[in-house]
């Protein structure tokens, strides 16, 4: 540990970045052009960045996911003792497997960056997942070209959870999910800081939207006389007025002027702002920053000639999807599947679930279409097997398949091979007799 402890030494800024630090090398703070302060806490003031962010993070955490071999006939079996899926179950003691990818994945929106240390038991094995907001995290490269990553503890439950590992953590301890890199290949770029100035902007106008509706909607205005105030008959008259006439609870009060006084407003009225227009347009905007279509927001293009379930199968195949795959890579990659001949994968059913007559009729076509079992469909509707369910059907009109008529399913006439049934031929003697009893 002595070479490691002296690679920590020198200041953090030869040593290792955070994002934030990282970030700063190629762009501004993280304070806005706007003034505004841009970081995890305040872009989740924003209700579209927070409603983008968890609806992403809602739409794959609840998604199964599991870790598969495949069978020799084709199919697949999960793996329910390998130690990854073990972990996929129950990341660790205090999280359920929702919270677990649903936090990795808001700071994968947010920061471009996810952490989760890996906790192993005494034979290396994994037995816990531990999820670290990016921010706490500094990234340091050994001179031999290992990884290391620092990770500042918070709070007692975190220094304790994490008592057993090292102050200066190894790469194959941390299972690190990234988003696109731009000079470096170790960190994701930060999707808040490359969108600094939208969200800026709009938490510029959640602001001012707020002080105009404490202002009674009014931008301001100057109180003027022809008569000379002394400084402590300004400073009343200006603590006057403000009590009077600021905040929602005075509006529409009358006020009382002294000395001559005149009220004159100055600047735009909200209407002139076009702040309703304004802010829907940073909707837009930031929507545009998740890719997230905007009826998943609440708000309903007309005539887009594009239903909703076609919206839904689109926001699936090219925004969740590639979070998935983002995932499954990762996973693969830090806990080396491929040794194991197996692999992760999500189950997306869910996720584009049709409605009840659709699934229905989805399930008909592949029934009778040879390729899908009866209780291949149960399962898929939560049902129990039926015992004569596990079978492949041939419209003959239905029969399992393999099924060999012989024609002695039918009575007189053509049976149904095309050939002619008993009787079929003309022949009075070979037609089936009629046992019933005369009346």
């Amino acid at each position: 540990m002595g070479w490691l402890t002296r690679l920590a030494a020198p200041s953090r800024a030869k040593g290792a970045m955070s994002i934030d630090e990282w970030w700063s090398e190629f762009g501004p703070s993280s304070v806005s052009a706007g003034g505004m302060a841009v970081t995890q806490l305040t872009s989740l003031q924003v209700t579209t960045v927070q409603a983008c962010c968890s609806i992403r993070a809602e739409d794959v955490a609840k998604l199964p996911v599991h870790v598969y071999t495949r069978l020799p006939n084709g199919g697949r079996k999960i793996v329910t003792q390998h130690p990854l899926e073990l972990l996929l179950q129950k990341p660790n003691d205090y999280q359920s497997r929702f919270e677990f990818i649903e936090q990795m994945q808001l700071s994968i929106l947010l920061r471009g960056n996810a952490y989760a240390v890996i906790l192993r038991d005494g034979r290396g094995r994994p037995t816990a997942l531990v999820p670290i907001n990016p921010d706490r995290v500094w990234l340091y490269e050994a001179p031999r070209g290992e990884i290391f990553y620092q990770v500042a503890r918070r709070g007692m439950h975190e220094t304790a959870v994490l008592a057993s590992m090292p102050l200066m953590i190894p790469s194959e301890d941390i299972f690190h999910l990234r988003w696109m890199a731009l000079d470096t290949s170790l960190y994701g770029a930060s999707r808040i800081g490359l969108a600094r100035e939208a969200i800026g902007l709009a938490l510029s106008q959640q602001e001012l939207a707020g002080r105009l509706s404490a202002n009674s909607t009014n931008l301001g205005g100057v109180l003027t006389t022809e008569q000379k105030l002394t400084p402590e008959a300004a400073v009343r008259l200006k603590k006057s007025w403000s009590d009077q006439k600021q905040g929602l609870r005075n509006a529409g009060d009358t006020a009382v002027l002294e000395q001559g006084l005149k009220w004159q407003p100055m600047g735009m009225s909200a209407r002139d702002a076009e702040m309703i227009a304004s802010r829907g347009f940073q909707v837009q905007e930031i929507a545009r920053l998740y890719r997230m279509p905007m009826h998943k927001l609440g708000v309903i293009e007309r005539g887009a000639g594009t239903s909703i379930p076609e919206m839904n199968q689109e926001y699936a195949n090219d925004v969740i999807s590639s979070d998935l795959g983002r995932w499954e890579a990762k996973l693969a990659q830090t806990f080396d599947l491929a040794a194991d001949d197996v692999f992760v994968e999500f189950d997306v059913a869910g996720l584009i679930r049709a409605s009840l007559m659709t699934r229905y009729q989805a399930y008909r076509a592949g029934i009778t279409g040879m390729f899908l079992k009866p209780n291949e469909a149960r399962r898929a509707e939560g049902l129990p097997d039926d015992p004569d369910g596990d079978k492949l059907y041939q419209p003959t009109n239905m029969a399992p398949l393999g099924f060999e008529p012989t024609g002695a399913e039918t009575g007189p006439g053509s049976d149904i091979t095309g050939q002619p049934a008993p009787g079929g031929l003309g022949d009075p003697s070979a037609t089936p007799t009629d046992t019933a009893p005369d009346n």
